[in-house]
């Protein structure tokens, strides 16, 4: 049986070969696609700040990066951009598994509680959804396809209103949305070129169909003060390695 060992392996460097092919057909499909649409692309992630975005699935895993950038050097808006996502995390027997996504992300004028409206299924068991406390909301055909969960269900009436939940209606199955302090992240497992731009377009849209009343009850994030380095818990914390003069 010393054969069975050398079949595993070659059936797995062929499973990796394969992955990797896929992977660089996908990228050179994505090139193309934002060449043709005057979009910017980059291979690696030239934003420093993509792995401290703040949303759980990016403190998962023991490793984790961010690749395929893209994003319209045209657009006004701040930090909208899209891009793959991934994180090793242990499998079965110890062998390392790596999970991949396509994400989206934007920023919002104002800082609001974690919320999290993610597809019924997969998703949301992969995303830790499944089973907790979930917010029910007015349009049942919603209920039917979302699984809504926050730490302020005020704020979850507020921001899902009916224009808002038509809006995540209307995007195509298996694309999660989640909104946690100033920033607004779409979210899937691993699409197409193709997708991957019309999560970019929604990304863009997505803010300006956020309710004006949330704006109201959540306010923007203070500006920095000379001597505040982080927010933290609400405010901003003093910078104590600064002494008053």
């Amino acid at each position: 049986m010393w054969w069975f060992p050398v079949l595993l392996g070659l059936a797995g460097a062929v499973v990796a070969a394969w992955r990797l092919r896929r992977r660089l057909d996908r990228q050179r499909r994505l090139m193309e696609l934002c060449r043709r649409a005057g979009l910017s692309f980059m291979p690696l992630d030239p934003y420093p700040d993509t792995l401290w975005l703040p949303f759980a699935v990016f403190g998962r895993g023991t490793r984790r990066g961010a690749e395929n950038v893209v994003w319209d050097p045209r657009d006004d808006a701040a930090d909208v951009r899209a891009f793959d996502y991934w994180y090793a995390q242990e499998g079965e027997q110890g062998a390392e598994v790596i999970r991949r996504m396509t994400c989206a992300v934007a920023q919002l004028p104002f800082g609001v509680p974690r919320l999290d409206v993610v597809p019924r299924g997969p998703l949301a068991i992969a995303a830790g959804a499944a089973g907790t406390p979930e917010v029910a909301m007015e349009l049942e055909t919603f209920n039917r396809r979302f699984h809504v969960v926050t730490d302020d269900r005020r704020f979850a009436v507020a921001f899902l209103d009916q224009r808002m939940m038509e809006a995540l209606l209307a995007l195509p199955h298996g694309i999660a949305c989640s909104v946690n302090e100033d920033r607004l992240l779409l979210w899937a497992l691993d699409l197409a070129a193709a997708q991957m731009l019309m999560m970019l377009e929604v990304a863009r849209r997505l803010p300006g169909r956020v309710p004006s009343v949330v704006a109201s009850l959540y306010p923007p994030r203070p500006a920095e003060g000379p001597h505040e380095a982080r927010w933290l818990q609400g405010q901003w914390s003093p910078d104590l390695t600064v002494s008053d003069p």
